[in-house]
């Protein structure tokens, strides 16, 4: 034990009437502070829920989550340059919250757990697979969603980004992109039999942007890119290919779709509100890139343990000598293993989920994830313990063009209770500007095809291959 580690601060929250059941709240990017266990875990996504639904804690469950080992903001990585803060943000807070949050539960009621559940979202998501991959005696259910997996692959692809978009001209300014935005949904909207603001079958939107190059290739204004915004496009898009692996084999970290929200300051900014705030320290959201940020302080404190390190210089595609640690690194942080035999021997079951219009983690990383399961463990047998969903127009918690929510624990706590697999699930849409629309949430490979009727229910759209 570092006795100059920083602790780990908890909450949990006892209900007067207990039902018997726990739910451990999963955190998000660099973690730092409790998750707000008296509100609602991950389980759609929103930060809110559908219309109707009481929070877990007002309906018996004891909440619980932590700050995973260190106190800051998700956007500060700096704690990582002590290595129990590092494991412990790595996952040894899952078992250690898990645990103690256990011990106090048989002392105030003094009965057995009947169930265990582990929800969140991003870096939450992350964790949530970790629970179960590395502490599937603790739990009996999982909802991961959209699960920052490949965290250091994740990581080093946002430094590919920022490279470009941190060159001289390479900035993405909000106009550019609803210009871009606009003209991606003008060719693929109707692909899913209608045009309702919401692509809902993006494997079939292939959007060529060269074509809104500006004349000169020099920036001429707001109605089109110029070389170096090309770049960043094409840095967004496209996957992280690396000379190396990281854990469990993997060497290629995918690219975003075009067509999340956006990546400019009218979103909690990924690129941050400007060039010149973008590499702002602190980190602050909404001013600062978290692109940058997370990357920059990954390199410099967990990888190099060096401050000085240029990280717009390092090449995340090939770190040279720091090429070993990176893969220590991968190691300890990654969830990407597909050794969930303990879990699922256990009766252990997982609602993992991801929206297309995620611009903090691509959709398809999820995806790459649920095929290696299936490669692993065949289709059908998959299927009886893992559940994944990949709900269209659906971002990272907020923004994109439908902001999901639906009963996750509900579904969860009726697959582990009664054997009851989550199916014909109707999410609502909870945004302000199109709050009430229901859409239903179709099973991978599956997607939500318009048929005939009104666009706003879910009864007019069918899930189709």
């Amino acid at each position: 034990m570092d006795k100059s580690a920083p602790d780990i601060k908890f909450e949990a929250d006892l209900p007067t009437g207990w039902n018997g059941k726990l739910v451990h709240f999963g955190g998000g990017g660099a973690d730092g502070v409790i998750p707000n266990t008296r509100s609602f875990a991950t389980s759609g996504f929103s930060l809110t829920e559908a219309p109707g639904v009481k929070t877990p804690l007002a309906r018996g469950f004891i909440t619980y989550g932590s700050d995973s080992g260190h106190q800051g903001n998700s956007g500060d990585g700096t704690f990582g340059a002590n290595d129990e803060a590092l494991l412990n943000y790595a996952g040894a807070h899952v078992k250690k919250t898990h645990d103690v949050v256990a011990y106090l539960t048989r002392k105030r009621f003094g009965s057995p757990i009947k169930h265990s559940y582990y929800i969140g979202g991003s870096g939450g998501g992350r964790q949530g697979l970790l629970a179960a991959q590395r502490y599937p005696a603790d739990y009996d259910g999982v909802i991961s969603t959209f699960p920052a997996s490949n965290l250091t692959g994740l990581a080093f692809q946002f430094g590919k980004i920022a490279q470009a978009f941190l060159a001289p001209g390479g900035f993405i300014t909000a106009e550019k992109s609803a210009l871009v935005n606009a003209a991606i949904f003008k060719q693929c909207d109707a692909d899913d039999g209608v045009a309702d603001g919401i692509i809902s079958k993006p494997q079939a939107c292939t959007f060529d942007i060269t074509p809104m190059r500006c004349e000169s290739g020099a920036d001429s204004g707001n109605t089109c890119l110029s070389d170096a915004q090309l770049k960043t496009y094409e840095a967004i898009a496209s996957p992280l290919k690396t000379n190396y692996s990281f854990a469990n084999g993997i060497q290629e970290v995918p690219g975003f779709t075009l067509f999340g929200p956006d990546f400019s300051p009218s979103f909690p900014a990924p690129l941050g509100a400007s060039q010149a705030a973008a590499r702002k320290k602190p980190f602050v959201f909404g001013d600062s890139s978290f692109f940058y940020a997370f990357y920059n302080d990954i390199v410099q404190y967990w990888v190099a343990r060096d401050t000085s390190l240029n990280t717009l210089s390092f090449n995340p595609a090939d770190p040279g000598p720091l090429t070993a640690r990176v893969q220590a690194v991968s190691a300890l942080l990654d969830a990407t293993t597909t050794d969930l035999v303990a879990f699922q021997s256990r009766g252990g079951k997982l609602i993992l989920q991801h929206g297309t219009s995620d611009n903090f983690i691509p959709y398809q990383m999820t995806v790459d994830y649920y095929k290696r399961l299936e490669a692993r463990y065949g289709g059908g047998a998959l299927k009886q313990f893992v559940k994944f969903f990949l709900v269209p127009g659906a971002a990272h918690a907020l923004g994109g063009q439908f902001e999901s929510g639906y009963d996750g624990l509900t579904a969860l706590d009726n697959w582990v209770v009664n054997g009851t697999a989550p199916g014909n699930l109707v999410a609502t849409d909870v945004s302000p500007k199109n709050a009430g629309r229901t859409r239903p949430v179709c099973e991978y490979p599956q997607w939500p095809k318009y048929i005939s009727g009104d666009v706003n229910s879910s009864s007019s759209f069918t899930c189709v291959n």
